[in-house]
């Protein structure tokens, strides 16, 4: 009788072990299956419509990682820096895919699961604004992001690019006085050869862009072109076709562009000839289309003609 209890012994321990093992084993496939389950509803609720563009700023965070989220920005390359992997391409990819992507990349190496959220940041990150016009592949208005400093250079490639008419080499920075808050409407104009900065890597006249800004980007003497720019206080900025015949003035283009913003400056709207022979100083008109809209001044509302600038500023609200 007594040979049978080291036999009985161990029948009784296997038992144990696995009366005692398949809760836990089920606890492991419970507490797996949360965890795919919350990795798909988090990475799900990702945008996955609009395409990524240059200077698209996200929000970038690992939740496995427990940290909190950084800013990322597609640069002129159209990629993203991500920790630990480097640059990943990003231009024209949705959120939802890029941080699907990687995902993959980041559990090859470093995570047994990463659960990536790429996300558009609030919009308090923003410090202004820049106008963007002429001949760039997306002339508007660009907010100015709060962690990062934005030169002539990028601020061009975050419009696209220039365009292949375009002639990088005579530039114009148009910037307010520090004292244009107090009513002083006069600017600065500086030309600048960003081609030159671009094709020598010399950017130490890259200048950086501050808020109220305007770049303007001429095109070559000679190039053709039935567009102008509306940029600044509308509530549509972009590029509006000059019909055959020209008959567009600045307040019909204005009501094209979807009207004045809230805080456009009305009486103050600037009409910025596109023609390059004419002197630097000599290319700016005042119009006030707020008095040409009340009392139907015709006779007050210039016609457009191809490549000008149409430049409403909003009024500095402080707080």
């Amino acid at each position: 009788m007594p040979l049978l209890l080291p036999s009985l012994s161990l029948k009784l321990a296997c038992l144990l072990s696995l009366l005692f093992s398949f809760p836990f084993a089920q606890g492991d496939e419970l507490r797996e299956s949360k965890a795919k389950e919350n990795e798909s509803r988090h990475m799900d609720s990702l945008d996955d419509r609009q395409a990524l563009a240059i200077g698209d700023r996200l929000t970038y965070q690992v939740i496995e990682e427990r940290e909190a989220p950084i800013i990322v920005f597609v640069n002129a390359r159209g990629e993203i820096d991500v920790p630990l992997i480097g640059p990943v391409p990003a231009k024209g990819k949705t959120a939802q895919a890029l941080a699907r992507e990687i995902k993959s990349l980041l559990e090859v190496d470093y995570f047994y699961r990463a659960t990536v959220m790429l996300q558009s940041p609030q919009v308090a990150l923003s410090r202004g604004s820049v106008d963007i016009a002429g001949a760039v592949r997306t002339p508007r208005t660009y907010p100015l992001p709060s962690d990062q400093i934005l030169t002539i250079s990028s601020a061009i490639a975050m419009a696209g690019g220039m365009t292949a008419d375009s002639d990088g080499s005579r530039v114009t920075l148009v910037r307010r006085n520090n004292d244009g808050s107090t009513g002083d409407t006069s600017e600065l104009r500086q030309v600048i050869d960003v081609q030159s900065i671009m094709d020598s890597g010399n950017f130490d006249q890259d200048l950086p862009i501050q808020s109220g800004d305007l770049i303007i980007v001429p095109r070559l003497a000679g190039a053709t072109g039935g567009t102008i720019y509306v940029v600044g206080g509308v509530n549509a900025p972009g590029i509006l076709n000059v019909p055959p015949g020209n008959t567009l003035t600045v307040s019909k283009a204005i009501l094209q562009s979807g009207g004045f913003s809230r805080f456009a400056r009305k009486n103050s709207v600037k009409l910025i000839s596109g023609d390059s022979s004419i002197p630097e100083e000599e290319r700016t008109k005042i119009v006030n289309v707020e008095e040409i809209l009340q009392r139907g001044l015709r006779e007050k509302d210039p016609v457009v003609q191809p490549n000008d600038i149409i430049r409403v500023e909003e009024r500095i609200i402080a707080f």
